[in-house]
């Protein structure tokens, strides 16, 4: 019984960690201090595009990501969603 319960009870871990494993961010550049690029991901090819995008928008290189968080506010409109839309507020990532 303690062995079924143990199996269980990784079980349950393993699936919400899995389950809230799946991440987005809005993303800030260390050499552009206005653009904010939000994607669904958090990965490395997620972060590229998010350069890429921020590249697009400025017109050079905006340099390497250096924070992120969940959201962005922009009185400019210099928030980026994944598909190089700006926006003044992107939330939700």
């Amino acid at each position: 019984m303690k062995k079924v319960l143990v199996i269980v009870s990784a079980f349950i871990f393993v699936s919400s960690v899995m389950a809230t494993g799946v991440m987005a961010a809005c993303y800030s550049f260390s050499s552009e201090s206005e653009i904010k690029v939000c994607v669904p991901g958090d990965s490395f090819s997620d972060r590229k595009k998010a350069a890429e995008i921020c590249k697009k928008a400025k017109g050079s290189d905006c340099g390497n990501v250096s924070s992120y968080s969940s959201s962005c506010s922009s009185n400019s409109g210099k928030c980026y969603d994944q598909n190089g839309k700006a926006s003044r507020s992107l939330s939700g990532y």
